[in-house]
C-alpha cells in the first residue's frame, strides 16, 4: 500500500511538472539557436551556457519503444529537467549499416520527441569499430544529408560527426574526415553547432594516438565547431581532469559522454572523482551528457534492469549512478542568462571562415572578417545609446571588386532599422571608406553583406563607427587588454595566474587574517591607436559575485603607474603598486554575469595628455567577504574586458594610411605590421621607432610559448624591416609581440 501511495504521489508531481512546463520556457525557448564564441557554447544572446543531459544507449538495443518512450522522455525533460538528449546511433554492431533507412527514421522520430519537449537534440554518429571515421565517410554523408535536410530549419540540432576515434585514428586522420564532413553539413544546415570527436577515444590523445599538441598545431578552422571529450571517473583520474581543463582553455569543448564508473560503463562508481569533473565543467560552463539512459545490466545505465518494459519512470527505479546524475541535472538550476537583451560585445558576426570578427577592430589592414553568403552580418555594440552618423569600412581586395551591403541600427539588438540600403564600395580603395547617414540614436550597428562583384564573400579588414554630429565626428575606440591577470597572496604569492589560470580575473578581500585568500586583478591597455579629443572613457569588465548569498560587493578601479608588467610574469610578490584612492567604484551583483562599468575619464585624459598611452589599472574589492568576484579575462573567449574611449575627431584627418605607405615611410608613433598575412614560408615585419631604444621582438604560439626571437638589441630611430621564416613551425595562429621603452605592441600572425 505504501508503494502504491508513493507511486501516486510521484505521478501527481510529474503531472504538475508537465503542467508547469507548459507555462515556463523550455531550454530551447530560453536559449534559441546556439553558437560557439571563443571557447564557449553561447545562446542566442551571446551568453555562455552549460547544457546538462543524458545520452541514450545504442538505439538498436534500447531505442524508441524500448527505453525511449513518451513516458520516459517526459520524465527526462520534466522531472529531471534535462536540457539535451544525445541520440546514440551506432554505425556498426547491428546499427546503421544494417538498416540505414530504418535507423534514420528512428533518429528523426527521437529528434521530434526531443523538440516537442523543448530539449536540444545531439545527433551522435556512434562509430567505434573500426576506429578511423574515414572508414564510414560515405555512410556518414548519406545519413547526415538526410538528417540535415529534414531538420535544418530547427534551432535545437547539434551534430556529433564521430563519437570516439581510436586504434590508430590520429588527429590528422580525424581532421581529414572533419574537413570533408563539416562543409558537407554546412551546405545544408549553415548555423548548427558541429561536434568533432578527438583522438584516443575522445581524450585529445591522452588514451593513445597522439596528444593535445596535435590539435594545437593543426586546429579546425571552421566557425561554430566544438571538440569532444569523454571520461569515466573510476578509470580516468587527475591526469584526464587536467587534460579537460587545459583543452577547454584552448578550444570549445563538449563532454558528450561520461560515466562515474570504469571505462566499460560498468563496475564500481567513483562519485568523488566524478564530482571533481562536475565542478570543473560547472565553473567553465562545459556542457555534458551522461552515459546512459537505459536499463542495461551495467552500473552506468541509470534505470534498474526491467524498468524499460513496464516502468514506472520514478526515482525509486534508479540505480545509484542514475540517482546521482539526476540530482546533478536538477541542481543547481540552469543558469541561462539573456532574457531578451544581447550582451554588449564589441563585435560579433553571423559566422566566419576562421577570419574572426575581432579582426576589424585591431587597426591592421592585413587581418579581416570574412563570411560567405547573402545576408551574413557583422555587428557592433556601442556600450550606451549614442548618436550614430555613419560607418567607415575598409574592404578586403577593395581595389579589385565592389562590395554590396546594408547598414542597420538598433536600440535593443533585437529589432533593426535600415539606415542605408543597397550600398556599394568604390572598388578603388583598400583604406577606410566613409558611408554617412542622417544621425540616429542607437546602441547597436549592423552591416549586412550581400557579397561582392566577383563572389558571395563579405570581407572587411577594418570597421569604425562614426558618432556625433556637426563639422567633426565622434569615434568610439574599444580597446581590449594587451595584458591581464590576477594575483593571490599567501602560499600562492609566487604563482603566475596569468599563465596557470588565464581565463579568469578575480578580486577578494578576505574577512579573516588568514593569508592566501586575497586577490587583485591587473589590466593593461594600449591606447596608441586613439586620436582626437577625448570625451569619455569607460572601463567595462564582465563578471559576478561567486556566491548567491551575497547580493552585491563594491569593486574599485585604481591607477597603476607601472606599465612594464606582463601577464606571463605577474605575481602577488612582484605586482606593481596601485594608487591609494580608487578612481571609481561599481557594485558587482551575484544575480548573473554582466558588464560592470567604471568611469575613468579624468585619469585616462591626464595620462594621454602627458603622452603616456599605455593605461595600467588594478581592480580591488572594497569590502571584505568570503565570496570571490569572478571576471572574464581577455583569454576567456567571450565578453572580454574593454576600455571604451569616446573621442572627437576632425572629419578632415586621414584615418588609415595604406599598408604600402606605412611600410615604406616614417610615421609618427610606433607601427608594427606584417605582410603577407596569412603567410606560408616567409613574412616581412615592419616597425617604426621614434627614438633610439632597445627592442625585443618575438613570436608566441597559442599556448603562450615563445617560438622565435627576431630582435633583441638597441636600434636607431626610424623604420626597420625584419624577415620571419617559420621553418618547421606548424600552421596556426601566432602572436607577434614587440617590447620597447616599457611599452608592448602586439599583432596576430597566421601561418598557412
Amino acid at each position: 500500500m505504501k508503494k502504491a501511495t508513493n507511486l501516486i504521489l510521484w505521478c501527481v508531481c510529474l503531472l504538475l511538472a508537465c503542467a508547469k512546463n507548459t507555462q515556463a520556457q523550455t531550454p530551447v525557448q530560453k536559449n534559441g539557436q546556439l553558437r560557439v564564441t571563443g571557447t564557449k557554447l553561447c545562446n542566442q544572446y551571446g551568453n555562455p551556457i552549460q547544457l546538462r543531459g543524458m545520452s541514450t544507449h545504442g538505439i538498436q538495443w534500447y531505442g524508441w519503444g524500448s527505453c525511449l518512450t513518451e513516458a520516459s522522455l517526459d520524465a527526462l525533460a520534466y522531472d529531471w529537467g534535462a536540457d539535451v538528449l544525445r541520440i546514440s546511433m551506432y554505425v556498426q554492431e547491428d546499427g546503421y549499416e544494417t538498416d540505414p533507412a530504418g535507423f534514420t527514421a528512428q533518429v528523426n522520430r527521437l529528434i521530434e520527441e526531443a523538440t516537442e519537449r523543448g530539449m536540444y537534440a545531439l545527433v551522435d554518429w556512434h562509430q567505434l569499430t573500426p576506429g578511423d571515421p574515414n572508414y564510414n565517410l560515405s555512410r556518414a554523408k548519406t545519413f547526415f544529408s538526410a538528417i540535415a535536410n529534414q531538420h535544418k530549419n530547427k534551432n535545437n540540432i547539434i551534430y556529433d560527426i564521430c563519437n570516439e576515434p581510436n586504434s590508430g585514428a590520429t588527429w590528422a586522420k580525424i581532421k581529414s574526415y572533419a574537413d570533408q564532413m563539416i562543409p558537407f553539413i554546412r551546405a545544408i544546415d549553415n548555423d548548427a553547432v558541429i561536434c568533432v570527436g578527438t583522438h584516443g577515444w575522445s581524450t585529445f590523445g591522452l588514451s593513445g594516438d597522439g596528444s593535445l599538441q596535435d590539435v594545437v598545431n593543426n586546429p579546425l578552422t571552421y566557425p561554430n565547431v566544438m571538440y569532444t571529450f569523454h571520461f569515466y571517473a573510476k578509470d580516468h583520474r587527475t591526469e584526464y581532469l587536467n587534460q579537460l581543463d587545459k583543452a577547454s582553455n584552448l578550444f570549445p569543448v563538449f563532454v558528450t559522454e561520461f560515466g562515474t564508473q570504469e571505462a566499460s560503463g560498468d563496475g564500481p562508481n567513483d562519485f568523488a572523482m566524478a564530482q571533481q569533473y562536475i565542478d570543473l565543467m560547472a565553473r567553465k560552463k562545459i556542457s555534458w551528457t551522461n552515459w546512459n539512459y537505459s536499463d542495461d545490466f551495467r552500473s552506468g545505465a541509470v534505470w534498474i534492469t526491467g524498468t524499460c518494459s513496464n516502468g514506472p519512470w520514478t526515482p525509486a527505479r534508479l540505480k545509484p549512478a542514475g540517482a546521482w546524475v539526476r540530482e546533478r541535472i536538477m541542481s543547481p538550476a540552469d543558469d541561462f542568462p539573456g532574457g531578451g537583451t544581447p550582451v554588449c560585445e564589441p563585435v560579433t558576426a553571423s559566422s566566419n571562415d576562421g577570419n574572426v570578427p575581432a579582426n576589424v577592430l585591431d587597426n591592421d589592414l592585413n587581418t579581416r572578417w570574412s563570411a560567405s553568403g547573402d545576408g551574413q552580418w557583422i555587428q557592433f555594440c556601442l556600450n550606451t545609446p549614442t548618436s550614430v552618423s555613419g560607418v567607415q569600412i575598409a574592404f578586403y581586395q577593395g581595389t579589385t571588386r565592389t562590395s554590396n551591403f546594408d547598414v542597420q541600427v538598433s536600440d535593443s539588438g533585437l529589432v533593426w532599422s535600415n539606415v542605408l540600403t543597397n550600398v556599394h564600395s568604390s572598388g578603388a580603395n583598400n583604406n577606410l571608406e566613409t558611408f554617412s547617414f542622417t544621425p540616429r540614436t542607437a546602441k547597436y550597428v549592423r552591416i549586412v553583406g550581400h557579397g561582392n562583384s566577383a563572389s558571395a564573400w563579405n570581407s572587411y579588414t577594418e570597421v569604425k563607427i562614426q558618432t556625433g554630429t556637426g563639422g567633426g565626428t565622434n569615434q568610439l575606440f574599444t580597446l581590449l587588454p594587451a595584458q591581464d591577470a590576477y594575483v593571490r597572496d599567501g602560499a600562492n604569492a609566487t604563482l603566475i595566474h596569468g599563465v596557470i589560470d588565464s581565463t579568469f580575473l578575480m578580486t577578494k578581500v578576505n574577512p579573516s587574517a588568514t593569508t592566501g585568500n586575497n586577490r587583485e586583478s591587473y589590466l593593461l591597455f594600449d591606447a596608441n591607436s586613439v586620436s582626437g579629443t577625448i570625451n569619455s572613457v569607460k572601463l567595462k569588465v564582465y563578471g559576478k559575485v561567486d556566491l548567491t548569498a551575497i547580493t552585491t560587493i563594491p569593486v574599485g578601479v585604481y591607477a597603476v603607474a607601472n606599465t612594464s608588467w606582463t601577464e606571463k610574469t605577474l605575481t602577488w610578490n612582484n605586482k606593481p603598486a596601485a594608487g591609494s584612492t580608487a578612481l571609481a567604484s561599481a557594485d558587482i551583483s551575484s544575480a548573473a554575469y554582466s558588464y560592470a562599468v567604471w568611469d575613468v575619464t579624468s585619469y585616462v585624459k591626464s595620462e594621454m595628455a602627458a603622452g603616456r598611452k599605455l593605461i595600467s589599472l588594478s581592480l580591488k574589492s572594497l569590502a571584505s567577504n568570503d565570496s570571490r568576484i569572478l571576471f572574464n579575462s581577455a583569454e576567456t573567449g567571450n565578453n572580454p574586458p574593454q576600455l571604451v574611449i569616446d573621442a572627437a575627431i576632425s572629419t578632415q584627418r586621414m584615418i588609415v594610411a595604406s599598408l604600402v605607405d606605412q611600410s615604406t615611410k616614417a610615421a609618427t608613433g610606433t607601427i608594427l605590421q606584417s605582410y603577407p598575412n596569412p603567410f606560408k614560408n616567409n613574412n616581412t615585419i615592419v616597425f617604426n621607432l621614434e627614438t633610439q631604444e632597445h627592442v625585443y621582438l618575438s613570436v608566441f604560439d597559442l599556448t603562450g610559448k615563445e617560438v622565435a626571437v627576431l630582435v633583441n638589441g638597441n636600434l636607431a630611430a626610424g623604420s626597420h624591416r625584419v624577415n620571419f621564416e617559420p621553418g618547421r613551425l606548424p600552421a596556426g595562429i601566432y602572436t607577434l609581440k614587440m617590447v620597447h621603452s616599457g611599452k608592448i605592441t602586439a599583432t596576430k600572425l597566421v601561418k598557412q
